[in-house]
């Protein structure tokens, strides 16, 4: 690929980049307007449109204070793992 081309991807993909982020921003905008005239309520219907905001609760392993407490067996049962990260910055 000529530095041209490669030039003009880059520029492409950090506009995108910068779209996508302002469309997220004004997606989670009009979510918080939507809850906000839900009123508290867990669920809505309005022209054909539901709106559910619940409260989920989770749990999740806590990876940091298992390897505190038991460093030897945390150490047995983790396995290397190799990923690549692709990132862009301007320079």
């Amino acid at each position: 690929m000529t530095q041209r081309t490669m030039k003009k991807n880059l520029g492409e993909y950090t506009e995108l980049a910068r779209q996508i982020a302002e469309l997220e921003a004004r997606k989670q905008a009009v979510a918080d307007r939507i809850k906000a005239g839900m009123e508290g309520a867990e669920e809505i219907k309005c022209g054909g449109y539901i709106a559910r905001n619940k409260t989920i609760v989770s749990s999740r392993f806590d990876s940091k204070a298992f390897k505190a407490a038991h460093e030897a067996l945390y150490s047995a049962f983790c396995k290397p793992q190799t990923s690549q990260r692709f990132t862009i910055a301007t320079a």
